[in-house]
């Protein structure tokens, strides 16, 4: 990672990814394959763009070294081999998703130790937790089509038009003992599920189900078991209301429409991930083409239909147009949410320091659902140069801390960083780790705050066999980790669900 200090050997790696074979998108497969083609090819002319211009530009351009500022790592749970992706918290208990299943870490202290991992082939294996009925339950978002329900599966071939005939939804899994994981059901949903959020409603829950129909393996038109169609422009969400009562897991699944005037994103209206501020029956939807402010106060019936009361917001401007809503957070005193553009999807460099043109978290003053879209309040993406390096924002979550505003992110190879958005005008880098060592080196996909600790679970198997490095643990030092010792503890946490019990 960035070892190489010479402007030359930069400008040679910067212009060898130029030529390199053109890529597709967001999230990686088994295969290095992408999955969302809105990044059809690496802009050549951007990759050398700074060696038609100024030093002074060059310079402004150059990778910054790895590092750290702020926030120390303390422990580290590697994993390799596999495609690491989203966390959730229950207790002392880290769920930290991948490609190839997940793992159940206990965190109780610094050092994460292993309690189980659990082999269960599907990407993008997104996790989030409950409990009901005296049990605990383990849901995992499959957006390929897979040989089976259960965790006999792999990958299922892909036909000659580039389908995936097999099943994808959501898995249910029985956690209640965390050393012992039970496979329970799969919930086959349209698309699949790509992330999914948990929506707590007493002793039941909703899970909104985001799902798309592009990518590697796109859904093929029929399928096994109780499949559903998906097609484009999809223009919906899966809604599943689960319940467990006696312990025994059930559940009713539904589809609801997406409003017409959902901005289209290369030939679909859909949603990619979806954010619940409970507080104040607030979700945003991260729907590609735009971002939306729906009611959740009947968490079954979402406001995101014709007719009812919804917010969208549009790119900025012409010159300055949304490429890939992705997600979402919410500032906890529910006055400040920020969404966030997966440009290049996952898969480019566009984190170029004070020249960064993409790549950002957009905030905006909190608005009610079907009120006039709020004007755009401030940008950011991490000041530190990373070109040539895949650098792109990613998931995150706000410290539950009053009087300030801090958001922990994820910026794949960026590493992490922890931004102050308290004056959403002035939003700044206030700590960052962006580590290369014997363990591997940064690709992080979430990086989350829980209970003193931020947590950042990286590595999408693409700087070599021994180079992720799986869930890292930081604590935050000097006048930031005295600022935080304020901060909440949790119960649990599902980070793209924000319950208002948790709020300061």
């Amino acid at each position: 990672m960035r070892r190489g200090s010479s402007a030359a050997a930069w400008l040679l790696a910067a212009l060898l990814l130029a030529v390199a074979p053109g890529v597709a998108g967001a999230h990686p497969d088994e295969a290095g394959e992408l999955y969302v083609p809105w990044a059809n090819s690496i802009d050549k002319q951007r990759s050398i763009q700074f060696m038609q211009g100024s030093s002074a530009r060059a310079a402004a351009l150059a990778p910054a070294a790895p590092g750290s500022a702020g926030m120390s790592l303390v422990g580290n749970s590697d994993k390799d081999g596999v495609t690491n992706s989203d966390l959730a918290f229950w207790g002392n208990l880290a769920y930290a998703g991948n490609y190839g299943g997940f793992r159940i870490l206990d965190i109780s202290a610094d050092q994460p130790r292993v309690v189980t991992d659990f082999a269960c082939n599907g990407p993008q294996n997104d996790v989030s937790v409950y409990e009901m009925g005296g049990k605990r339950f383990l849901f995992q978002s499959i957006d390929s089509g897979q040989t089976a329900e259960d965790c006999t599966s792999a990958n299922a071939p892909l036909d000659t038009a580039g389908h995936r005939t097999g099943y994808e939804g959501v898995r249910v899994f029985d956690v209640t003992n965390p050393a012992a994981p039970q496979f329970i059901d799969m919930i086959q949903t349209a698309c699949g599920s790509h992330t999914h959020t948990l929506v707590p409603d007493g002793d039941k829950a909703y899970i909104y189900v985001s799902s798309y129909p592009l990518g590697s393996g796109i859904t093929a038109p029929e399928g096994p078991g109780d499949f559903r169609p998906c097609s484009a422009p999809h223009k919906k969400i899966s809604i599943i209301e689960v319940s467990a009562p006696g312990g025994e897991f059930g559940f009713d699944l539904r589809e609801k429409a997406l409003s017409d005037d959902t901005t289209p994103s290369n030939g679909f209206q859909a949603c990619h991930d979806i954010q619940v501020f409970m507080a104040k029956h607030l979700a945003v939807g991260s729907c590609a083409g735009d971002a939306q402010l729906w009611d959740v106060s009947d968490p079954a019936n979402p406001t995101m239909g014709n007719g009812e009361p919804h917010t969208h917001i549009r790119s900025p401007s012409a010159t300055d147009r949304f490429e890939f809503i992705h997600s979402a957070i919410v500032s906890w005193d529910g006055k400040t949410f920020a969404i966030m553009d997966e440009t290049g999807g996952g898969g480019t460099a566009e984190c170029d320091g004070s020249a960064t043109d993409d790549g950002f978290y957009y905030f905006y003053d909190v608005v009610k659902p079907g009120d006039a879209a709020p004007a755009l309040k401030g940008r950011y993406s991490i000041p530190r140069p990373q070109t040539p390096e895949i650098c792109v924002s990613h998931n995150a979550n706000v410290i539950p801390v009053k009087g300030r505003k801090l958001m922990s992110a994820a910026y794949y190879q960026g590493g992490n960083t922890l931004v102050d958005f308290t004056d959403p005008s002035n939003i700044r880098e206030v700590a960052y780790a962006d580590l290369a060592d014997d363990t591997g080196t940064a690709d992080s996909w979430s990086t989350y705050w829980y209970n003193g600790r931020i947590y950042a679970n990286g590595g999408l198997n693409r700087r070599g066999a021994s180079a992720n490095r799986g869930v890292d643990v930081f604590r935050l030092g000097g006048s930031l980790g005295t600022a935080t010792k304020r901060a909440k503890t949790w119960r649990y946490s599902n980070p793209q669900t924000q319950e208002a019990w948790q709020a300061p």
